[in-house]
């Protein structure tokens, strides 16, 4: 039996909603996402984890800071030096957009540091761990600039050449999957969007231009789990054997990941069997406070809100929304209510909600997977715009984002 930690979007470097720290003179945020990243090495030193599987995004840039890689590095070597093998996965914020230009954790392969493993391609791996032989078959994200080069793809649209892209990778893992050893356990180590996954709202737009992989496409002979980053919400695609598992982002990102817990997957897992559990970690909570701003007194709305949500302000970072009447929120006291926050994190800029002024409402859950060509659709006809206008501007749309997905390669972010 191996025992496996499987974690994924750790994106060290994202330092958005935090402050600088006088005493490192470095973000909040950065640390608070080694502090989860900690986390999980604690738990795979403590309970004698075989390998550490990283589905990709380590960093948030493909260009990493020295700083940044210090820190990373450091994780890796404590975990080797306790006999834990690690693998990362290349994702999406690893790979640049020029093709030959190397991965940001490329550095491990070239140091030949034994115990770690790194996959910038689709390929079966061999682990030698201290519970015995070990397989891992990595799918690291999907680039298109190893696409737009060829002449056979140079002509297709955006939506033939995502096509062509997966086809190819279902080739490429029936193949490497056909070379393993069905006697040894064989895990499935990817950063891709699964078919049927589910994502916040929030990040719709963003992910819109995905490759998006049928599941059946991984349900591939002797694979005993199949762990996935790309995603941030945790979840499982798929329950049953071998089940197909989502671990996460390490830390909330932003305010679509508000409410979903994180953390990381601790699997065992044998020749034609698995057992796993996910383990949350203590992120840095993200609270959204809405106030409505309805009596003679505004400021007062405002504080009661914030009182309503109790020590949950104490150290989230904080989202507050006011809804009134312009005249209402104008008369808000801002330096107030921002006393009554003191003990918050971070406070974003306050957001109005202007009651007696038209507004469209983009992000509403009805939009789940549907494409961002549809919800500008959707757009279009809320204000009112002619069928033929609308139809006009789509095409238009859809333009652009052909020629922005196959003449640039830039892949979205997660």
């Amino acid at each position: 039996m191996i025992k496996l930690l499987h974690l994924a979007d750790v994106h060290i470097g994202m330092e958005n909603y935090g402050r600088l720290d006088p005493a490192t003179g470095l973000s909040t945020r950065l640390q608070d996402f080694l502090d989860t990243l900690d986390e999980a090495v604690d738990r795979a030193v403590a309970d004698r984890v075989d390998v550490v599987t990283i589905a990709g995004d380590v960093y948030k840039s493909r260009d990493p800071s020295p700083t940044h890689q210090r820190a990373f590095a450091r994780r890796v070597l404590r975990l080797i030096r306790e006999g834990v093998q690690v693998v990362l996965v290349a994702g999406n914020h690893d790979i640049p957009v020029a093709k030959g230009r190397a991965t940001s954790v490329d550095i491990f392969h070239e140091l030949a540091l034994p115990g770690v493993t790194v996959a910038r391609g689709i390929d079966l791996h061999h682990v030698e761990t201290r519970s015995g032989p070990f397989q891992v078959l990595s799918l690291p994200w999907l680039t298109r600039s190893a696409f737009v080069t060829q002449d056979e793809h140079k002509n297709k649209t955006g939506e033939e050449l995502r096509q062509a892209m997966v086809e190819a990778a279902q080739e490429m893992l029936g193949q490497e999957a056909g070379r393993a050893d069905p006697a040894v356990p064989l895990a499935l180590i990817g950063h891709v969007h699964v078919h049927g996954a589910r994502i916040g709202a929030e990040r719709l737009l963003t992910l819109g231009n995905d490759p998006v992989l049928p599941v059946s496409m991984l349900d591939l002979p002797n694979v005993d789990y199949i762990g996935l980053g790309h995603i941030h919400k945790h979840q499982a695609v798929v329950t049953g054997a071998p089940p197909m598992v989502y671990a996460g982002s390490i830390n909330r990102v932003d305010f679509s990941e508000e409410d979903e817990p994180k953390g990381f997957v601790l699997a065992e897992i044998e020749r034609g069997g698995c057992r796993w559990e996910f383990v949350q970690v203590k992120a840095r909570p993200f609270l959204t406070v809405r106030a409505e701003v309805a009596t003679a007194d505004p400021t007062g709305d405002v504080q009661k809100a914030i009182f309503r949500a109790g020590n949950r302000v104490r150290d989230a970072v904080i989202r507050l929304q006011m809804v009134g009447t312009r005249a209402s929120l104008q008369a808000v006291n801002e330096k107030e209510v921002r006393t009554h926050l003191r003990e918050a994190s971070f406070v974003t800029p306050f957001q109005r909600q202007y009651t007696d002024e038209a507004r469209v409402k983009l992000l509403n859950p009805d939009f789940q997977g549907r494409s961002p060509l549809d919800i500008l659709d959707v757009y279009f006809e809320k204000k009112s715009f002619t069928p033929e206008r609308r139809q006009l501007l789509l095409a238009r749309a859809r333009s652009l984002m052909d020629e922005s997905s196959a003449v640039s390669g830039q892949d979205t972010a997660s």
